[in-house]
């Protein structure tokens, strides 16, 4: 649950230079989880002017992993309310400036059917 809004979201964060996208997901997940986690493929790289966010000052595309959990306790971290797992179809309030219910239902659809190749804009 993000603290700027109070509505939930995936673990992640801003590229930080001298990292790489891999990098960046291992420690936004420890950093906002506890959780220790390996990213095990590219999902999707979203174009956030294709989908229907809310309007922001800034030009962002979003890369989603798919990780596993290797170790950790869940612990919020300090931008976040609250950390927990949802069931798709019984999903909350989305942050809809960070991830959209479509987007993860699509997600979700991809990982259980199988797909390959990570999704594009």
């Amino acid at each position: 649950r993000e603290s700027a809004d109070g509505k939930w979201s995936l673990p992640g964060g801003w590229g930080d230079v001298g990292f790489t996208a891999k990098e960046v997901v291992v420690k936004e997940f420890k950093e906002e989880t506890g959780l220790d986690v390996t990213a095990e493929k590219l999902l999707a790289v979203f174009d956030k002017k294709m989908h229907p966010h809310p309007p922001q000052p800034f030009y962002v595309y979003k890369m989603v992993f798919l990780c596993s959990c290797s170790g950790g306790e869940i612990v919020p971290g300090f931008d976040v309310q609250d950390v927990a797992y949802f069931a798709i179809d019984a999903l909350p309030e989305l942050s809809e400036d960070r991830i959209l219910r479509s987007q993860l239902e699509t997600l979700h659809r991809r990982i259980t059917e199988g797909a390959d190749a990570a999704l594009f804009d």
